[in-house]
C-alpha cells in the first residue's frame, strides 16, 4: 500500500494487475527476459551497483556454451544444480531454463537453483521471474562475497522439486559430514598418541 500511495493517478495503479498478467504470460512461455528488459529499458538499473541489462540472446549463447553435457550430470544425478552469485533480474537463469527444457527436462524437478542478489529490487524480480518460469529453487537477497543473507525465498516449484529428488544437497552435506567426522577421529588418535 506504501507503493500505491505513491501514484497520484489511480487509473495506473488499477493497470497493475493488468500488467503483471501480461509479464507473467511472457516469462512463462519463455524467451525473454521481461522484467530485466523493462528495467534497462526504462533507465531503473543502477550502474554503480554494477547493474547492466544483459540482452536475452546473450544470455541465451552463455547457456548453451556452459549447459553443454548438462544432459550426462541430470542423467546421473536426476538434477542439476546451479548457483548464480549475481543473480540481478534473473536473466541468465532464464536462460538456462530455456536451453534446459529444450533438451526435454523438466524444470520442476530436475533443475535446482540458488540465485543471490544485492538489490532488493532485483531480487525480487528475480523471485517473480523464476517462480513465473517454474523453476526450482531458493533466490536468497544477501552478499555473495560477505556471505551477508537479508531475506530468502523458495519458488513454488520448490516443494514439488523436494518431493521428487529431496534435498538437493543432500551428497555434499553427507560428504561434509563424513570428512568433519573423519578429521575428529583423526584428531582425537593423535590428542591419544600424544598422552
Amino acid at each position: 500500500m506504501k507503493v500505491v500511495g505513491r501514484y497520484r493517478d489511480k487509473d495506473h495503479v488499477r493497470a497493475m494487475p493488468e500488467f503483471m498478467a501480461l509479464a507473467l504470460g511472457e516469462i512463462g512461455n519463455g524467451g525473454v527476459d521481461f522484467l530485466g528488459e523493462v528495467a534497462g529499458e526504462k533507465g531503473a538499473l543502477d550502474g554503480r551497483m554494477g547493474q547492466f541489462f544483459t540482452p536475452y540472446p546473450v544470455s541465451r549463447l552463455m547457456a548453451e556454451m556452459n549447459f553443454q553435457g548438462v544432459e550426462d550430470i541430470i542423467e546421473q544425478n536426476g538434477f542439476v544444480t546451479v548457483q548464480e552469485p549475481a543473480a540481478g533480474a534473473g536473466g541468465m537463469l532464464l536462460a538456462l531454463a530455456d536451453t534446459i527444457e529444450q533438451k526435454g527436462f523438466d524444470l520442476e524437478t530436475q533443475v535446482w537453483v540458488e540465485a543471490t542478489e544485492l538489490s532488493r529490487s532485483t531480487f525480487h524480480m528475480c523471485y517473480i521471474q523464476c517462480a513465473a518460469r517454474g523453476l526450482a529453487g531458493r533466490i536468497i537477497y544477501g552478499n555473495s562475497l560477505s556471505l551477508e543473507t537479508y531475506g530468502v525465498a523458495f519458488t513454488a516449484a520448490a516443494p514439488v522439486f523436494f518431493a521428487k529428488s529431496g534435498d538437493p544437497f543432500a551428497k555434499q552435506k553427507g560428504e561434509a559430514a563424513a570428512k568433519a567426522q573423519a578429521d575428529k577421529e583423526a584428531e582425537d588418535k593423535a590428542h591419544e598418541d600424544r598422552a
